[in-house]
């Protein structure tokens, strides 16, 4: 069931600051829900189930910044919208902001991972706040909960949490460069372009975490190693794999968030399974 009350925020927000709103549509609607607000150039993207783990507007916040940075670098990115001020907005309760509408189309492989090698190059000079590693160490913290509150068996919770215990020190103990990064840089954030997509997860880290989200995703192999290919990011593989692991581990927990869990061993995400 469509969540109408995440279109009618998007709507009523759009108009209070001038937008022609005719034919507004949901185009997916999951973790967050995007909303077309046809015929303007302008998609809103509303926080639907994902508020429950990521209260506030700090996320949005932080995504319209690092997007509009990039923008500005000239990086091939999905820009807030200059139609209306992109937010974030509060509307009873939802959170919401405003970007320029993109095509969902299936991008070529190699000039999406070329992409991002110019969208790596620009966050290069992000001078914002970004949380180290902050994807991995949220799905620890969001593992623990999910724990507390008993929606996730005691078994499978304390499977999850050793093998974050295992691998996390293993991975601090790593010397490669740290700088901003994705965060989510799987095929399935990349819009005709082509243009990447949903920075809410941007953070600082080696870049063989975007190397892994790139790799472990459910958009084909032969695509998928194109794209990694293609962004030059060369990360030694014994590092890679760890990264992969990594990556994993943070899929099996917002599997639990979504509803939607995956297969015992599975890597594959996304972006439909997460945001």
């Amino acid at each position: 069931m469509e969540d109408r009350g995440a279109l009618n925020a998007a709507v009523a927000v759009a108009r209070a600051h001038g937008l022609r709103v005719e034919e507004p549509v949901i185009l997916r609607d999951q973790l967050n829900v995007l909303v077309h607000l046809r015929p303007a150039p302008v998609v809103a993207r509303v926080a639907g189930t994902i508020a429950a783990v990521r209260p506030g507007t700090t996320w949005q916040a932080r995504e319209l910044s690092v997007a509009g940075h990039l923008a500005r670098a000239g990086a091939p990115v999905v820009a807030p919208s200059t139609e209306l001020p992109p937010g974030p907005h509060e509307y009873y309760g939802r959170v919401l902001s405003f970007w320029d509408y993109a095509p969902t189309v299936e991008v070529d492989a190699a000039a999406a991972g070329e992409a991002l090698t110019h969208c790596h190059e620009a966050l290069r000079t992000y001078r914002g706040s970004l949380p180290l590693l902050g994807t991995i160490s949220e799905a620890e913290a969001i593992l623990a909960r999910l724990a507390a509150e008993e929606r996730i068996e005691s078994s499978a919770a304390t499977e999850l949490l050793l093998r974050f215990q295992d691998l996390i020190p293993v991975l601090t103990e790593l010397r490669s460069p740290v700088q901003p990064l994705h965060g989510d840089a799987h095929l399935g954030n990349v819009l005709g372009g082509p243009l990447w997509n949903d920075w809410e997860d941007t953070c600082l880290g080696p870049v063989g975490w975007d190397a892994a989200c790139l790799l472990a995703g459910r958009h084909g192999r032969e695509r998928q190693e194109a794209a990694y290919a293609a962004s030059r990011m060369g990360v030694d593989p014994g590092e890679l794999e760890l990264w992969i692991e990594a990556r994993s581990l943070q899929v099996s927990v917002w599997s639990y968030v979504a509803g939607t869990k995956l297969p015992s061993g599975s890597t594959g995400t996304d972006g439909d399974t997460r945001k």
